[in-house]
């Protein structure tokens, strides 16, 4: 990640940007390690993980990735802390950013842009719908559209409990 990704232009003026790194060399533990790392293991590394300025976990992410599908993770971490502070206007942007890159982290932004997208109006059912409609056409053996094929359980025009 420090030869490759990291010097990115595209990844540092994200991460400049967007966030406050932290690295640490799991080969030499530091006293904070365990709480650095969220309490949990970690099987291998790079691990990323993403928290909110509360420490809470937005998004945690195991092994390397490219320098663009860092951003495109790094875009979907920014989304899902968008979206845990209700502003799904942005969250949405981010993730509509990613659901359009050549990237296999696509079909997953594009699910959770239906998910900004029903939250930021009010629970409309047909704008989850045409996302995740789009989402199955797109990219229809991933595993998020998998997940998306819920809505046929909510045929339009149902409310949505």
């Amino acid at each position: 990640m420090g030869t490759v990704t990291y010097p990115d232009p595209a990844v540092e003026a994200l991460l400049v940007e967007n966030f406050v790194g932290l690295k640490i060399n799991v080969a030499e533990r530091h006293p904070d390690f365990k709480e650095a790392a969220g309490g949990a293991m970690v099987p291998w590394a790079p691990l990323f993980r993403t928290t909110d300025a509360k420490g809470r976990e937005m998004r945690r992410t195991l092994g390397w990735l490219s320098p663009a599908d860092f951003v495109c993770d790094l875009r979907i971490a920014m989304g899902l802390g968008q979206i845990s502070r209700a502003r799904f206007d942005l969250a949405l942007r981010d993730f509509e950013g990613v659901a359009g890159a050549r990237s296999p982290l696509a079909p997953e932004a594009g699910y959770y842009a239906g998910v900004a997208a029903f939250l930021g109006a009010k629970r409309d059912m047909e704008l989850l719908r045409d996302h995740w409609d789009r989402l199955r056409r797109n990219h229809p053996t991933s595993a998020w559209a998998r997940k998306a094929a819920v809505i046929d359980d909510h045929p339009p025009g149902t409310p949505h409990a």
